[in-house]
């Protein structure tokens, strides 16, 4: 099976009316950009993604907060008990181990449990969270004392940012690229180790509170040799409608390398359920193409873990890939994806 956008691609001229994205500068977020734009905006969410090398003791991890309920899949809406949605304050972890991994996935209170600063970046959960900084330094620490895991990272981001999505007024999101020095214990267990991170920063008015689904959203993340990445974010809405099919590359401080689509060939499907007990479809392997004016990256990855439920409807995973440039040389590694949508079983 090949995901390829079909009906939806008729209405992809809108939809790029919209996004303003491709003619944003991208030197670096503005202070309105990078501050927390909630409540202004009914939700705002940052996430943090470490893929590690195989050297390393873990495989990937997703640090999310969210501020507001979003009304998409990707919160798992029905797990919240508060009586109003705007005091919702989502804080989500995943951190994959070679032998081992250790989720989180919990709504708190804004106004009775999270020190928070509107327009600022800084957010404070007692005994589990404390998240600060100001362009291009931040610096998080993590607690889970019921597993006995400490996380301490701070990450200095790279010139430059990369916009998904820019549609003035009503939904903004965009990528920063860092240099990650993490510290860790975990039972026992601690180290010391630097690795690049992506840090993603989001907000919007909330076009989905209806809860009109996304029929796909895959975002994958692959670590390239030399401190490189290869990014591909799809999404779709109803009837296959495309609302983005992006890519593209980036090596350390080198300028970004804009992929124009990006296709995915499944070999080999599984099925597990999701967090509501719903049988999916995830893939086991697949074949992955890039295509932009820099040339094709195509790549041919298995899952190397298990699917992890921490998402709405969706899951994260790790995998391993071997892959090349079109007349270049072969490369190998490991990636990251984040998949929601109703691939359901039959």
């Amino acid at each position: 099976m090949v995901f390829r956008p079909r009906l939806g691609r008729a209405l992809v001229p809108f939809t790029s009316l919209l996004d303003r994205s491709a003619a944003a500068r991208s030197d670096r977020p503005s202070a309105w950009e990078e501050r927390t734009r909630f409540p202004a905006f009914p939700w705002d969410l940052r996430t943090l993604i470490l893929v590690f090398p195989p050297d390393a003791p873990f495989r990937f991890l997703n640090l999310n907060l969210t501020l507001g309920l979003t009304g998409v899949p990707f919160d798992q809406v029905e797990r919240w008990r508060g009586s109003d949605p705007k005091d919702a304050f989502d804080l989500q972890l995943c951190l994959e181990g070679r032998d081992r991994c250790a989720t989180y996935k919990q709504y708190h209170s804004i106004a009775r449990e999270i020190a928070w600063r509107p327009d600022d970046v800084s957010f404070k959960l007692d005994g589990r969270l404390r998240f600060e900084g100001r362009w291009p330094s931040y610096r998080v620490r993590y607690t889970q004392p019921e597993i006995d895991l400490d996380l301490s990272m701070e990450l200095e981001s790279w010139p430059g940012f990369h916009w998904w999505a820019r549609f003035p007024k009503i939904y903004y999101h965009y990528t920063s690229f860092c240099d990650c020095r993490l510290e860790w214990r975990w039972k026992g267990d601690d180290g010391k180790i630097e690795v690049p991170a992506l840090h993603d920063h989001g907000w919007g008015r909330n076009l989905l509170p209806v809860r009109v689904p996304l029929r796909l959203f895959r975002y994958e993340v692959l670590r390239l040799p030399e401190d490189a990445f290869a990014i591909s974010l799809w999404t779709e809405g109803p009837a296959g409608m495309e609302l983005k099919n992006v890519g593209l590359v980036r090596r350390d401080r080198r300028p970004i390398r804009p992929m124009k689509r990006y296709a995915c060939r499944v070999l080999e499907w599984e099925t597990f359920d999701n967090y509501a007990g719903q049988p999916c479809r995830v893939p086991r392997r697949w074949i992955g193409t890039q295509q932009g004016e820099v040339g094709e990256f195509r790549y041919e990855a298995a899952r190397r873990s298990e699917p992890r439920t921490v998402l709405g409807q969706g899951f994260l995973y790790a995998f391993d890939y071997q892959g090349q440039w079109a007349g270049g040389s072969k490369m190998e590694g490991e990636g990251y994806v984040e998949q929601l949508g109703q691939f359901q079983s039959s």
